[in-house]
């Protein structure tokens, strides 16, 4: 049975003449009749009594399946209609996950911008630490999410599209007064004795310096682990310690009290914005766009 045919028997219902009925609904009498016939098979009960050859009779069953046609198919009208506003960008929430670093990259000037431009969608942010993230995009909970490549390269290309947003460099965090910060640049054997404090597993930071030790063929002391840059800071103010921070997110925390030194062999990472292949909303594919787009 379909919406046309309760449209149908709705339009007989309020006529109560066949022939009427079949001119208001442009189709033949042999039509409507036809789908009268198929519905009432279909249910296995009669909608209309065929006693009165001049006056069409609506049954008991006529008269509750009238008054169920009408809610169903008022239901289905608000079904496309409410359809039609997510198509048309009138309303709908985005959910996207993000590593913390949405103010340093202008990327939350964008999200401003958007949510100007269309302020019937929603946005539903996260941000967390990119093994978290990682796992809500393989449960398909999230519409997209900004991770770095260190992270993103975990996923199969075949399942998820990838854009870069923009790039960073990997940097040295020191204490004005700790000695290396005379330097205009880190090798990694000037950091063989020295403490670490860093941010945690998942953060891209710690996967980018671990790689780095590796490379240089010793490991790390890290003493200490955090989510927070703050307190990365906190931690290493007034001691021999270093961190570890990708230079653009690192810049809004950083006070006289700090120095970044580069490696003298630059390591450099891609932010990506990530979301599943063949997936995406159209308000999701709009608020990529602003995204990607200066």
């Amino acid at each position: 049975m379909t919406i046309d045919d309760l449209t149908s028997f709705i339009t007989l219902y309020q006529i109560r003449n066949i022939s009427d009925a079949a001119v208001e609904l442009h189709i033949t009498q042999s039509a409507l009749s036809k789908r009268l016939r198929n519905m009432q098979n279909e249910l296995g009960v009669a909608l209309i009594s065929t006693r009165n050859k001049r006056q069409l009779t609506i049954t008991e069953s006529g008269d509750v399946f009238f008054r169920y046609a009408q809610t169903l198919t008022a239901q289905y009208q608000l079904l496309q209609t409410e359809l039609a506003d997510y198509q048309a960008l009138r309303r709908g929430t985005i959910h996207i996950g993000s590593v913390p670093v949405m103010a340093q990259y202008g990327l939350a000037a964008k999200m401003r911008h958007f949510m100007q431009d269309y302020p019937q969608l929603n946005i539903r942010l996260e941000e967390l630490e990119g093994a978290e993230l990682l796992t809500m995009l393989q449960n398909q909970t999230l519409d997209l999410a900004i991770l770095r490549d260190v992270q993103s390269q975990q996923l199969s290309r075949s399942q998820f599209d990838m854009v870069d947003l923009d790039n960073d460099e990997l940097q040295v965090v020191l204490p004005t007064t700790h000695p290396l910060a005379k330097q205009s640049s880190i090798q990694m054997t000037d950091l063989q004795a020295v403490d670490v404090v860093s941010l945690n597993p998942g953060s891209g930071v710690y996967e980018k310096m671990g790689e780095r030790y590796q490379q240089a063929g010793f490991t790390p002391n890290i003493r200490f682990t955090t989510p927070h840059i703050e307190t990365l800071l906190a931690m290493i103010q007034h001691t021999q310690q270093v961190t570890f921070l990708f230079a653009k997110s690192a810049e809004p925390f950083l006070t006289p009290d700090f120095v970044l030194r580069p490696f003298s062999e630059p390591l450099v990472s891609h932010l990506q914005v990530v979301y599943p292949r063949g997936r995406l909303s159209t308000a999701a594919h709009r608020f990529l766009h602003y995204l990607t787009t200066g």
